[in-house]
């Protein structure tokens, strides 16, 4: 494992490395420990974080309409709690140098549709919405697939170092900011590209499509890369099951006639899929996101102003 760069070692970045070392030694304790302990920092972020609690709530009115106030409340809740439990549990995959340890902490179902498109000889695009327990997801298949992914770098210099090392220790990280062309690459030649186009980037390169009932902007990219590296687009969901301690990976069948061609009828498509994998743990979903920003009319929701970045 190589070390860190000389510039992350000066004095200004050792909070951060007090709050990493810190983070792993969490990893001594036992699991219910940790998981009451990130239960209860959950709480507290929900009452203390008043905008992204706002977020929140928002996004779970706009998509559940139909649930209760006390229902959609009971979710933030939960979802702060996740978001904990996920950050308390990063470091099982910095330190897991033989790629094993995460592994055995999942639960695979429905690998037979990743073996399925790989028989036919087809690159996969592996189908994720954005959900506290991604890495997870992708670490759990490390032993069937050769993944890459792609992710935005973080403000964080420490942090972006030891989130890279654990990703890049088990698959290819491709940076956003280079762009499609290295992911094509990789899928062509044999990769599992694991992928998470739910975000709104705003109208430049999406279109609007249904999303939980709402119209939203949605990004082309998903079908331009099928298309690009002839892959199958599988539908994946990494969720952490409390009763049982353990995170949950689950693999549905290959979208159908995918991509089309057309992009708005494959953006319903994707955002259906989507939809059908939040189900499955909607709290574990990351509604702290400005989903529905951009708006058809060209205006933008009024989402709670994000806190300035320290």
């Amino acid at each position: 494992m190589s070390g860190p760069p000389r510039e992350l070692l000066r004095p200004r970045h050792w909070p951060s490395w007090l709050g990493l070392g810190l983070l792993s030694l969490g990893l001594l304790l036992p699991r219910r420990w940790r998981d009451a302990i990130a239960a209860r920092v959950g709480d507290r972020q929900y009452r203390r974080h008043v905008k992204a609690r706002e977020t929140v709530e928002l996004n779970l009115t706009c998509c559940f309409p139909d649930w209760s106030e006390d229902e959609r409340r009971r979710v933030a809740r939960e979802h702060f709690r996740s978001y904990a439990r996920a950050i308390a549990d990063q470091p099982l995959s910095w330190w897991d140098l033989s790629g094993r340890r995460v592994p055995r902490r999942c639960r695979v179902t429905g690998l037979e549709h990743l073996q399925a498109a790989h028989a036919e000889g087809a690159a996969v695009i592996l189908l994720s919405p954005h959900i506290t327990a991604v890495d997870f997801g992708g670490l759990a298949l490390t032993p069937h697939a050769d993944l890459s992914t792609m992710v935005n770098r973080l403000d964080n210099p420490v942090l972006q170092w030891a989130v890279h090392l654990g990703r890049a220790r088990h698959g290819n990280v491709f940076l956003r900011e280079d762009g499609l062309r290295p992911v094509v690459r990789a899928l062509r030649a044999g990769a599992v590209f694991y992928y998470m186009p739910d975000e709104d980037l705003g109208p430049r390169d999406s279109v609007f499509a249904p999303f939980f009932g709402m119209e939203k902007a949605t990004l082309t990219s998903l079908g331009r890369l099928a298309r690009l590296a002839r892959a199958k687009v599988v539908p994946i969901m990494a969720c952490y099951n409390v009763e049982q301690r353990r995170y949950e990976v689950n693999l549905r069948p290959a979208l159908f006639d995918f991509p089309s061609g057309d992009d708005d009828a494959d953006a319903r498509v994707m955002n259906a899929a989507l939809e059908e994998s939040i189900r499955q743990c909607p709290a574990q979903y990351l509604w702290n996101q400005r989903l529905f920003l951009s708006r058809p009319d060209g205006s933008r929701m009024a989402y709670p102003k994000r806190a300035r970045r320290r």
